[in-house]
């Protein structure tokens, strides 16, 4: 079996970047799989992983939009979600999803906070376009992988 790859430093950078651009505590690159939420990539936690059913990011992928929550406190999707209850007590979330193709979401980019705030249309567009960044990163790293076992 293979051990899991160390995050390219260009999604630590992208996460580094949204946390600052957006003046969140915490940005995360996540890949939902079947049954969990794997963090990729991170800026301002340790968090590296959660169950599905608690991933913000699960209801992300439904859809191409940018989704945002206010105050997750306030919405019955999140209300009683351990990372909304417990540490690390997430009171915003926006993410952008990383479309792979039509119907094809892998995670997503996202921005977290402990406190509640807005987000703009503005914000919106900057976080989804770092959002296609970070899908380069990981074509290119696809790519790379592919090629290195084409060579032998």
């Amino acid at each position: 079996m293979c051990s899991p790859r160390p995050p390219p430093p260009e999604l630590e950078e992208i996460c580094r970047r949204a946390q600052g651009r957006f003046g969140v505590a915490m940005a995360l690159v996540t890949i939902v799989t079947q049954d969990r939420q794997i963090v990729k990539a991170r800026a301002g936690t340790d968090l590296q992983e959660t169950s599905r059913p608690d991933a913000f990011c699960d209801h992300l992928i439904r859809s191409d939009e940018v989704l945002v929550v206010p105050d997750t406190r306030l919405d019955p999707r999140f209300a009683a979600n351990p990372l909304v209850t417990g540490e690390p007590f997430v009171r915003f979330y926006a993410g952008a999803p990383l479309i792979y193709m039509r119907d094809i979401r892998l995670g997503g980019l996202c921005v977290l906070d402990t406190r509640p705030r807005g987000f703009t249309p503005d914000q919106k567009a900057a976080l989804a376009e770092m959002a296609d960044e970070v899908m380069v990163c990981i074509l290119e790293q696809e790519l790379d992988r592919f090629s290195d076992a084409l060579r032998g």
